[in-house]
C-alpha cells in the first residue's frame, strides 16, 4: 500500500487528512529525505564537472524541482503539528525534526550550489533576467548566506548544531503553550456566575463539561467548563458580567506556561551568538537582513512614532471608558480583565 502523503505529493493533491496517520509521517519523511540527498549529490556533481553548463534551467529549475517534495511534506506535518497536537504527531514529528533540519542546512550550505548561483549573478545573462527571477537568484543567494555557506570548519559545526537546539526549543515552547491551555478548566455550577455568557457559549461550556465526565450538563442548568481555548476564553472575557470570574481566567490565560521562561532564556541566548557567528552584532540585525527596514534603529524610530501618535488617544479612549464604567457602578480604576468586557 503506497504511504498516503507519499501519494499526494507525487500526485500534486491535496493532503489526505482523513486518511493521513501519525505512523505514515516517518516513513514519508525519510523516502523524501533519501530522494533529496541523492538528487542533491547528482546535482553537486553536475555542478561541479569543469565543462558543466550554468544556466538557470540547470541551478535554479533544477533546485526547485529537487526541493519541493520535501519541502510539502514537511510543510504539511508543520501545520497538522498546529492543529491536531496529539501525543503520536508529537513523536513522529520529533523522530525526523533533527534529520530534516540537517538535511536543510546541508542543502543551504552546498559550496557547489551557491558558487553555481553566483556566477549566474554576474553572469551577461542577468541582465535578460526577468524581475521575478532577478529577485529568486538573489533571495537564495542570501538565504545561503544567512544560513552560514560562508563559515568553515567549527564555526560551522556550532552554527548547525544551534540551528538544530533552536528548531526544538521552538516546538518545545508551542508544546509548552497548548499542553499549559490544555491543562486548565474551571467547573462553574452556579448560574448567576456566568451571567450575560451568550446561550451559544454556554452550549459549548456544557459539551465541554459533558467531556470532562458532567454527565448530563447542559447550556441552561449547566455544570460549565470554562478553558483557557480562545473560542472558551474571548466570549467569556467580553461578555461575562462576573468580574472574579473575569479576573480569574485573566491570570490564568497570563501565567500559562511558565515553563517556557527557561525556553525563551535559551533561544535568546543561541540566537545572540547564531547572529554572531553570520557577522552580526545582534539578532535583530540578523532577523532585518531579509527584510525592508534599513536597521534596528529604523523600526526603534517607528515604533516610538507610532507610541508618540497612539499613547494620547489610547488614554483619552480609557477615560472614557472608565467613566462610562464608572456611570454603571463598576469601581475603578479598571483592570485588564475589565476593559474587554466594558
Amino acid at each position: 500500500m503506497v504511504n498516503p502523503l507519499t501519494r499526494c505529493v507525487e500526485d500534486y493533491s491535496l493532503p489526505p487528512f482523513a486518511q493521513l496517520r501519525p505512523d505514515d509521517i516517518a516513513p514519508a519523511l525519510r523516502t523524501a529525505m533519501a530522494e533529496f540527498a541523492s538528487d542533491l549529490v547528482a546535482i553537486e556533481d553536475d555542478l561541479a564537472c569543469p565543462d558543466a553548463e550554468i544556466s538557470w534551467e540547470s541551478v535554479m529549475d533544477r533546485l526547485e524541482i529537487i526541493d519541493d517534495p520535501l519541502e510539502r511534506l514537511w510543510s504539511i506535518v508543520t501545520q497538522l503539528m498546529q492543529v491536531v497536537n496529539v501525543p503520536e504527531l508529537r513523536a513522529a514529528h520529533a523522530d525526523v525534526q533533527e534529520e530534516i533540519v540537517s538535511l536543510q542546512s546541508k542543502r543551504a550550505q552546498s559550496l557547489v550550489v551557491f558558487q553555481a548561483m553566483t556566477t549566474l549573478r554576474h553572469s551577461a545573462a542577468y541582465e535578460s533576467y526577468t524581475t521575478e527571477q532577478q529577485r529568486i537568484l538573489n533571495r537564495a543567494i542570501q538565504r545561503a548566506t544567512l544560513r552560514g555557506v560562508n563559515l568553515v570548519d567549527n564555526a560551522k559545526d556550532r552554527f548547525n548544531a544551534i540551528l538544530v537546539r533552536l528548531k526544538t526549543l521552538s516546538t518545545t515552547h508551542a508544546n509548552n503553550e497548548l499542553d499549559g491551555t490544555s491543562a486548565y478548566s474551571l467547573i462553574v455550577t452556579d448560574q448567576s456566575h456566568l451571567e450575560g455568557v451568550p446561550l451559544s457559549t454556554k452550549s459549548l461550556l456544557a459539551q465541554n463539561a459533558v467531556a470532562a465526565g458532567h454527565v448530563g450538563a447542559t447550556s441552561e442548568n449547566g455544570p460549565w467548563k470554562l478553558s483557557l481555548e480562545l473560542p472558551v476564553y474571548n466570549p467569556v472575557m467580553k461578555f461575562c458580567s462576573n468580574r472574579s470570574i473575569r479576573e480569574t481566567l485573566w491570570h490564568a490565560f497570563n501565567v500559562k506556561a511558565n515553563a517556557n521562561e527557561l525556553v525563551v532564556v535559551e533561544m535568546l541566548q543561541l540566537r545572540h551568538e547564531l547572529a554572531q557567528l553570520l557577522g552580526f552584532a545582534t539578532f535583530a540585525e540578523l532577523s532585518l537582513a531579509n527584510k525592508v527596514a534599513p536597521s534596528v534603529d529604523a523600526v526603534l524610530d517607528t515604533l516610538e512614532e507610532l507610541r508618540d501618535k497612539a499613547l494620547p488617544r489610547s488614554q483619552a479612549e480609557l477615560r472614557l471608558l472608565e467613566e462610562f464604567a464608572a456611570s454603571h457602578d463598576h469601581p475603578l480604576p479598571l483592570q485588564q480583565w475589565d476593559i474587554p468586557y466594558w
